[in-house]
């Protein structure tokens, strides 16, 4: 990836590329919102919420927000392992193929330090907040990590597999709390490490429970919804989802942990 993100800074078309990876984040709202007016009884809530998660990362890369290359990114990356996943499970599928290479276009459009430079190392936002290239650097990996977290999160809480109260209960309040915790982080505020900590800690409970290793499959198999539910293909959404919001509080841990070992 470092050698493609060099040739990519030496191909430069920022405007180029920026405008691609809007298009595939726009198709995918489009796709997500087709399918939630269609969908079964039930699924319509989940589709609705992929919708409007595609439809933040189009915002945040077309309104050139500083933050809005890593939140694409994380979900540019989610889309690559589902797909590679889904086809790893039930074979080579030219939708989930095309649904994998989208995500991907995404990641490589916005890859490369003139990228990096239109958005996150904006000057206005770093002397707003203090961050220097380190700090820049952490709250990167953070919030792409918990930004690839959110579709499987999402698929897992809002998709019906039978669950109990109690359970549906606590998978929603954990996705509405690592909701809030992006929010947060990218504010810069101290809420939002510990509320990602909290959603990743909920997770691993979560992931205890016998029910959460059951698989999911899709009720209509047409091309469009295989493309459409291809993220609840993957037997596995709770460990994907714990995975990258686990990988998302490494950042701020090991400083938090030296910070307070100091103060004792």
């Amino acid at each position: 990836m470092e050698s493609i993100s060099k040739r990519l800074n030496e191909i430069g078309f920022e405007k180029v590329r920026r405008a691609v990876a809007a298009l595939v984040l726009s198709l995918f709202v489009s796709l997500y919102l087709l399918v939630s007016l269609n969908a079964p009884p039930g699924l319509g809530p989940a589709f609705l919420a992929l919708a409007a998660c595609y439809l933040v990362a189009f915002l945040a890369v077309a309104a050139d927000w500083f933050w809005g290359r890593w939140f694409a990114s994380g979900l540019g990356w989610s889309g690559v392992m589902i797909g590679i996943a889904s086809m790893v499970q039930i074979g080579w599928s030219p939708p989930l193929a095309i649904f994998g290479g989208l995500h991907g276009l995404v990641v490589l459009s916005l890859l490369g330090k003139r990228m990096a430079a239109h958005y996150d190392m904006q000057e206005a936002w770093r002397q707003r907040y203090g961050m220097d290239e380190f700090g820049v650097a952490r709250l990167r990996k953070t919030v792409t990590r918990a930004a690839a977290a959110l579709p499987s999160l999402i698929v897992y809480v809002l998709v019906p597999r039978g669950q109990g109260m109690l359970m549906a209960a606590a998978g929603i309040a954990t996705l509405l709390t690592a909701v809030a915790a992006l929010r947060h982080l990218v504010q810069l505020r101290t809420a939002g490490c510990i509320m990602l900590a909290g959603a990743t800690a909920s997770l691993w409970l979560l992931s205890s429970a016998p029910a959460s290793l059951s698989l999911v499959s899709p009720p209509v198999p047409s091309s469009l919804w295989l493309t459409a539910y291809s993220p609840a293909l993957v037997g596995v959404p709770l460990f994907v989802a714990t995975l990258f919001l686990t990988m998302a509080t490494l950042p701020f841990t090991l400083p938090a942990l030296r910070f307070l070992t100091k103060r004792q």
